[in-house]
C-alpha cells in the first residue's frame, strides 16, 4: 500500500503567500532590491539514454504568453495572463549509467508516479485527446515506484506552480494597473471616409443612383414620383369661355387634383402647388355640361388654353349701351339668379340660368364708372333687352323751389334726386360757388349762409365742405372774401381776407391750401392783395401786389402741398391771362411777355396780344383731355383739348354755354346753359350723341378768373 506523500511539492509557498498578500494589500513592499526571486525549474525525465543531459546552470525558458490583445494606441500596456499548465507531462530520464533494466524500472515508477496524480487529479488525455486505456505495457508498468522520480515529479509540479504565480506577479506589480480599454469615439466624418474608400461601396453606390436617374427618366411615373417626395410641384393655367358666345365664364369651378380656383372677371383661372404626372381636371358651373378629363403636368406653367361650356340652361340676352353716346359698353356684367355673364364688344350678353322657375327674375347689370341697373324679365320672355346705363357720379346743383337756396344732388337721367344741404335762407345768388372734386365725392361751397357780419357790417363768406356720400359738412374759413382756385389732389387752394387785417397789412390777403382728408391748413403765401392767382397743370402761380410790402414783388409758382416753391419772373405782374393749355400771357405795366409753362423765365413780346381774356382749362379724371369754353359767332362753345395731340375739337355748339364745367367720368361733361329762357345744366359726352337736358338750376359759379375790383 502506498504511504501518503507529506512532503511540500511546492518549496517557494512562502515566496507565493508573499505574494499574495502583497497582491491583496498594496502597502506591503515588494522583495528588497537586489534579491532575486527564484527562477522556475523545468525537470525532464527522458526514457531515452542517447539523450544529452541538459547544460549546468541553463536557465528554464519562459512559459509562453498567449498573443497580446489590439489595444488602444493611446491606452496603457495591458498585462495578459498565461494559460494554464497542460495536464499531460513529458518526462526524460537522462541518466546514462544506468541499465537498461535499471533506466525500465525508473521509468514504471515515473509513470506510477504520474498516474498517482491522475488519480488525484485530471484522466490523463494523450495528444489525440482520447484517454490511454487498454494498453498492457502501460499496464505492466503502473506500479512502479521511485523516490528520484517522485521528486521529479515534485520538482514538476511545484516549477509548474512557481510559473504561474510568476505570472499574476507580473500583472499585478505592474507599474500601470489594467484599465478598461476605452471605446473608439466615434467620427462622422471618418466614417462616411471610410465607409465609401471601399470600391464595392463606392461603386455600388453610383450604380444605385445612375440606376434610379435612369428610371426616373425613362419610366415616367418614377419620375413624378420622386419629384413629388421631393417637394416639387408644378403651376396651370387655362381660361373657360361660354360655347354659344365666346365670352368669358367668371366664377367657373376649376380643380385639378385636390387644388381649385373660381376664374375671374376675364375667365382666367390660376392653379399652384399641384402634383406632378396624371391628374383629373374638372370643369364645371352652374347651367353647363361640366368637362372632366385626365391631363398630365410637368415641371413649369402647364397652360391648358381655352375650355368651352356649353350652356344647358335657359339662356336670356341683353344688350348694353352708354346713355348719352348709345354705344355699347363692353366687359359689362349681367348678374342673377346665381348665373353671370359679361358683354361683348357690341355689349351683347346671353346670361344662362339654370331652371328659372320664379314668376320674374331680377338681373343686376354693371359696369365700371357706370351705375347699377336693375333689371326685371319674365322667364319665358327670350326676346333681346336693351340696357342704357348712366355715369356713377351724380351731378350737384342749387335750386330755390323751397323758396331757399337748396343744393340737390340727381343723376344725368334725372333720377334717385336728393337733398344734400338745405339752404338758410341768408345766401346770396351772386355769391355761391360750387366746385365739386375731380374724382372724390366731396364739393367745396362758398355762400353767405352764416348770415355774419364784419364790424363794418359786411356781410361774411362761409367755406363748407359737403360729403356727398352721406351729406356730411366741415366749416372751413370765415371771411370778407373767399375765392376758390382749384382743387390739387386732395388739397383744394383758395384766397382769402385774413379776419381782422387792416387794409394796408402786408399780410391782408393769404394764399391756403385745405387737405380735406386730415383736415390741415398750410398758408402758401401772403400780401396785401394779390394782382392775380390761376391754377395750371396742378400748379399755383400768383403775383402779390407791391402795395404796402417791404419785401419785392416778383411772379411765383409754388406746389399746392408748398413744395417746389420759386420766382417765374423778377418782376411785378399785374395780370395773367392764359392763352392756351401750356402758355400764359403776362402784363408788366406797359410790357407783355409770354411764358411757356415749364421754362425757366418768360419772353419779352413786342406788342399786346390781340385777345385779353383768360382760358379756364377743367382737366378730366384721367389728365387725358381738358375741357374749355369759348364765346363764338354769338354763341358758347365747349372745347375738348387732347394733351396727346396738343389740338383742340369743338365738342358742343350752343347759346348760352358757359361755365362752370364739371367731368363726370372720363368721357361725361356737365356744362352750364344760362340764357334768358333758362338756366340749366346738361351733360354730353365725348363718344357722341346728343346732350341730354339734367336739370333746370339756380345759377351759381365755379372755378372762374380772378376777382379783379
Amino acid at each position: 500500500m502506498k504511504q501518503e506523500r507529506t512532503e511540500d511539492l511546492n518549496p517557494r509557498s512562502e515566496d507565493i503567500e508573499q505574494k499574495v498578500k502583497q497582491m491583496m494589500d498594496p502597502t506591503i513592499p515588494d522583495s528588497p532590491a537586489g534579491q532575486p526571486a527564484s527562477a522556475p525549474k523545468n525537470i525532464q525525465v527522458s526514457p531515452s539514454s542517447s539523450a544529452e543531459p541538459p547544460a549546468e546552470n541553463a536557465l528554464p525558458s519562459a512559459p509562453e504568453l498567449p498573443d497580446a490583445q489590439p489595444q488602444n494606441a493611446d491606452a496603457p500596456p495591458v498585462a495578459t495572463p498565461a494559460k494554464a499548465p497542460a495536464a499531460v507531462k513529458q518526462i526524460t530520464i537522462t541518466e546514462h549509467s544506468d541499465s537498461p533494466t535499471i533506466v525500465a524500472e525508473k521509468l514504471d515508477e515515473a509513470i506510477a508516479g504520474l498516474g498517482s496524480q491522475d488519480q488525484a487529479g485530471d484522466e490523463m488525455i494523450p495528444d489525440d485527446g482520447k484517454p490511454i486505456e487498454g494498453d498492457p505495457a502501460l499496464a505492466a508498468v503502473s506500479n512502479v515506484t521511485d523516490p528520484e522520480t517522485d521528486k521529479a515529479v515534485d520538482d514538476i509540479v511545484a516549477g509548474e506552480g512557481d510559473e504561474l504565480l510568476e505570472v499574476e506577479d507580473a500583472i499585478r506589480d505592474s507599474d500601470q494597473p489594467a484599465e478598461e480599454e476605452p471605446k473608439p469615439k466615434k467620427h462622422i466624418a471618418g466614417a462616411i471616409r471610410s465607409f465609401f474608400a471601399r470600391p464595392v461601396v463606392r461603386w455600388g453606390l453610383l450604380l444605385a443612383l445612375l440606376v434610379g436617374i435612369i428610371t426616373a427618366v425613362l419610366v415616367p411615373t418614377s419620375r413624378y414620383f420622386v419629384l413629388n417626395t421631393a417637394g416639387v410641384h408644378a403651376s396651370s393655367s387655362l381660361s373657360v369661355v361660354d360655347e354659344s358666345t365666346g365670352q368669358p365664364l367668371k366664377n367657373v369651378h376649376v380643380q385639378i387634383g385636390s387644388v381649385s380656383v373660381v376664374t375671374d372677371a376675364s375667365g382666367t383661372a390660376s392653379l399652384k402647388n399641384i402634383k406632378l404626372g396624371p391628374q383629373t381636371l374638372l370643369v364645371e358651373k352652374r347651367a353647363f355640361a361640366p368637362v372632366s378629363k385626365t391631363i398630365t403636368l410637368g415641371l413649369g406653367s402647364n397652360p391648358l388654353g381655352d375650355f368651352e361650356l356649353k350652356p344647358t340652361g335657359s339662356q336670356y340676352t341683353f344688350t348694353i349701351t352708354d346713355y348719352l353716346s348709345k354705344k355699347p359698353i363692353a366687359k359689362a356684367l349681367a348678374t342673377g339668379n346665381g348665373a353671370d355673364a359679361s358683354a361683348d364688344d357690341k355689349g351683347a350678353i346671353k346670361l344662362t340660368i339654370d331652371k328659372p322657375d320664379e314668376q320674374k327674375i331680377q338681373i343686376t347689370v354693371q359696369a365700371d364708372n357706370y351705375r347699377s341697373e336693375q333689371v326685371m324679365i319674365d322667364p319665358a320672355d327670350k326676346g333681346d333687352h336693351v340696357v342704357r346705363l348712366v355715369p356713377a357720379r351724380k351731378q350737384l346743383f342749387v335750386s330755390k323751389r323751397s323758396g331757399k337756396y337748396d343744393i340737390y344732388s340727381v343723376y344725368i337721367d334725372g333720377k334717385d334726386e336728393k337733398l344734400v344741404l338745405a339752404g338758410s335762407g341768408s345766401e346770396q345768388e351772386s355769391n355761391m360757388v360750387l366746385v365739386p372734386h375731380p374724382s372724390e365725392e366731396v364739393v367745396a361751397y362758398v355762400s353767405n349762409r352764416g348770415n355774419q357780419h364784419n364790424g363794418d357790417g359786411f356781410l361774411l363768406s362761409n367755406l363748407v365742405l359737403i360729403n356727398t356720400t352721406d351729406n356730411t359738412t366741415t366749416a372751413v374759413a370765415t371771411s370778407e372774401r373767399i375765392q376758390i382756385v382749384d382743387w390739387a389732389g386732395d388739397r383744394l387752394v383758395y384766397v382769402q381776407i385774413a379776419a381782422g387785417a387792416s387794409a394796408d397789412s402786408p399780410k391782408r390777403y393769404r394764399l391756403v391750401s385745405y387737405d380735406f382728408k386730415d383736415g390741415s391748413s398750410k398758408e402758401l403765401a401772403s400780401a396785401n392783395y394779390f394782382n392775380d392767382v390761376t391754377s395750371a397743370q396742378g400748379a399755383i402761380y400768383y403775383a402779390p401786389s407791391s402795395a404796402y410790402q417791404t419785401t419785392p414783388t416778383n411772379f411765383y409758382k409754388i406746389n399746392a402741398d408748398g413744395s417746389s416753391a420759386q420766382t417765374v419772373f423778377g418782376q411785378e405782374v399785374w395780370n395773367i391771362f392764359r392763352t392756351a393749355y401750356d402758355h400764359m400771357t403776362l402784363s408788366v405795366q406797359q410790357q407783355w411777355y409770354d411764358y411757356h409753362l415749364g421754362d425757366k423765365a418768360p419772353i419779352k413780346l413786342n406788342n399786346a396780344p390781340v385777345n385779353q381774356t383768360s382760358r379756364i382749362y377743367i382737366d378730366s379724371p384721367d389728365g387725358k383731355h381738358s375741357a374749355w369754353v369759348d364765346k363764338r359767332d354769338g354763341k358758347g362753345v365747349i372745347l375738348i383739348y387732347d394733351l396727346a395731340t396738343k389740338t383742340d375739337t369743338t365738342l358742343r355748339s350752343q347759346s348760352g354755354i358757359t361755365y362752370p364745367v364739371r367731368w363726370l367720368n372720363d368721357s361725361v361733361l356737365v356744362y352750364r346753359v344760362k340764357t334768358d329762357q333758362e338756366t340749366a345744366d346738361y351733360a354730353i359726352s365725348l363718344d357722341g350723341g346728343d346732350p341730354i337736358k339734367v336739370k333746370d338750376v339756380t345759377n351759381s359759379t365755379g372755378i372762374s378768373s380772378w376777382y379783379y375790383y
